[in-house]
């Protein structure tokens, strides 16, 4: 994070290529992560780069992480509006990092990912976000094992209520339960995360 406030503070040339050597040594550090990168749209970013400086990884491909193009994402269409996206809307107001999702994210992996944010402040002043992607698949394998110890129908649930993944192929991710639906679960937070495990009783 620290590296990412350091890179918009810095001369003009050098902002692109310090945040896309973050971001592939972030990609590189483990094969769970699709994107990262740094949005924003304060003038002072602006006037020296462009708002979206993220790459995403062509792993499926074999190729190298590759920029994100504004311009052929919904971003290009929206970015007036960042506000009201919740990646970047939360840690803006709030001034936490938060998890988005999951969800389908057509701007980047097309798949149902989580993605991640945390402000970027200078002197106290919010300048943007940086985050990554993580895409459920990437983690389906694993948690999946660790809820079949739990229960044949055991969830991983986002906030309290949205499906991230499911044992019980009622619940499809990305769906969200109802409140008369999560009365027949017990559902324990799990540490440190937005995230629940969710058991039928």
């Amino acid at each position: 994070m620290s590296v990412a406030t350091d890179a918009i503070s810095v001369a003009p040339r050098s902002v692109e290529t310090r945040v896309e050597n973050v971001a592939r040594d972030v990609l590189a550090s483990t094969t769970r992560f699709a994107g990262a990168g740094i949005v924003s749209v304060h003038p002072k970013v602006l006037a020296r780069s462009r708002s979206l400086l993220w790459w995403v990884t062509q792993r499926e491909n074999g190729g190298e992480p590759l920029p994100l193009d504004a311009d052929l994402t919904e971003l290009g269409t929206y970015q007036a509006g960042l506000e009201d996206i919740e990646w970047y809307r939360v840690p803006a107001t709030t001034g936490r990092s938060h998890m988005t999702g999951p969800f389908v994210d057509y701007m980047c992996t097309d798949q149902f990912a989580f993605t991640f944010t945390a402000p970027l402040e200078i002197d106290g002043e919010f300048y943007g976000v940086a985050g990554i992607d993580m895409t459920v698949h990437s983690l389906e394998d694993e948690v999946e094992s660790l809820l079949e110890n739990v229960s044949d129908d055991a969830m991983l649930l986002a906030n309290g209520d949205l499906v991230a993944i499911s044992l019980d192929p009622r619940f499809a991710t990305g769906s969200r339960l109802k409140p008369a639906q999560l009365d027949s679960y017990t559902v324990t937070p799990v540490a440190g995360t937005a995230l629940y495990v969710a058991v039928p009783h």
